[in-house]
């Protein structure tokens, strides 16, 4: 129901055609009959409409998108409780430029890892936790861009080449358990989908198996630690 406020007519004032201080003041009292008007408006509307006005307005805002928080530390524990070794890039072992790319390399494995594992949970548990394959992709695109985008030493070229393909892969392995998935809701065979997602699965386990072993070959007085560091997060960036 609307309020209807009824203001005093205005006060029309005759203009000369010359400006004058009589000119100016009959401004000045348009000026102020209209905030009068304004005033007496506002203070019509009951301030328990103005709060229904409000909560109404509320309930149209669109409700924001979930957050997932899964840390590096609990995606690793998500895959059986593997452990998490940091990789140490002050080790002997490495030249500079070695150790600076395999820091940057590890930590997007890591944030690779945190992807697939919220992605991996959420079909699990049939979409009551983690992070949906809709809600991820573009956040797996991102880490995919910016593996691919590091500058190798010439002799881990072919390492971060595989790292990519198999991160791409496993995107690719979502996205056809997401077709499955949506086949199933629509009551359609998804033998196929199913067929894609071993065949990507295999593939992305197999490159990144083969780096693993190449980073082992390359460095092998990098020391204990690195060396789990190379299985760690290899083994858990793999899918099988």
């Amino acid at each position: 129901m609307r309020t209807v406020v009824t203001a005093s007519p205005t006060m029309r004032t005759k203009m000369s055609t010359e400006r004058s201080a009589t000119d100016r003041a009959a401004v000045g009292v348009r000026e102020v009959s209209r905030a009068r008007a304004s005033a007496a408006v506002r203070a019509a509307v009951p301030a328990a409409l103005i709060g229904a006005i409000a909560i109404v307005g509320a309930l149209w805002l669109p409700a924001a998108a979930p957050t997932y928080a899964m840390t590096v530390r609990e995606a690793y524990e998500a895959m059986d409780g593997h452990r998490h070794t940091d990789f140490d890039p002050n080790a002997p072992g490495f030249t500079p430029a070695e150790a600076a790319y395999l820091t940057k390399l590890f930590d997007l494995v890591d944030m690779a890892i945190v992807e697939k594992m919220q992605t991996f949970v959420w079909f699990q548990s049939e979409g009551r936790k983690g992070a949906s394959f809709r809600a991820s992709r573009a956040r797996v695109d991102r880490v995919i861009g910016e593996l691919g985008a590091l500058e190798a030493p010439a002799n881990l070229f072919q390492v971060q080449r595989l790292m990519v393909e198999a991160v791409r892969e496993q995107r690719a392995f979502f996205e056809a358990w997401q077709d499955a998935f949506d086949a199933s809701e629509r009551g359609e065979d998804n033998r196929e989908a199913h067929a894609e997602r071993g065949r990507l699965l295999q593939s992305s386990s197999t490159k990144l198996r083969i780096a693993y072993n190449k980073l082992c070959a390359l460095f092998p007085t990098a020391g204990q630690r690195n060396l789990d560091a190379f299985y760690d997060h290899l083994c858990v960036l793999d899918l099988q």
